[in-house]
């Protein structure tokens, strides 16, 4: 399988995985309405929904922006149950293993 299948095939997971809620738009919606309006947390909100719906979401990014994500004390129980569903883990462990 060359890098442009390996990469058709991660796309085909991640609508997959949006019936499992791993990516649904309405947690983004969620996340953005836990927060006040002019909070710096809805720009790496939007930074981790770009990435995930990326050609080629890249695995650190990824993590960097749940790590910063966790760190703000109103979403914090959001991203971590969010964060460790098996469908979250098994797009960012397959992120991982195929290089993309």
């Amino acid at each position: 399988m060359d890098r442009e299948d390996r990469r058709d095939a991660l796309r085909e997971e991640v609508t997959a995985a949006d019936d499992t809620g791993m990516i649904a738009g309405e947690e983004f919606v969620a996340l953005h309405a836990a927060l006040p309006p002019d909070h710096p947390g809805h720009g790496t909100i939007d930074a981790l929904h770009a990435e995930i719906h990326s050609a080629s979401p890249d695995r650190g990014k990824i993590e960097e922006h749940v790590g910063r994500l966790r760190g703000i004390p109103e979403l914090e129980a959001t991203v971590v149950s969010w964060w460790e569903r098996p469908g979250v883990q098994r797009f960012v462990d397959d992120l991982g293993r195929i290089g993309l």
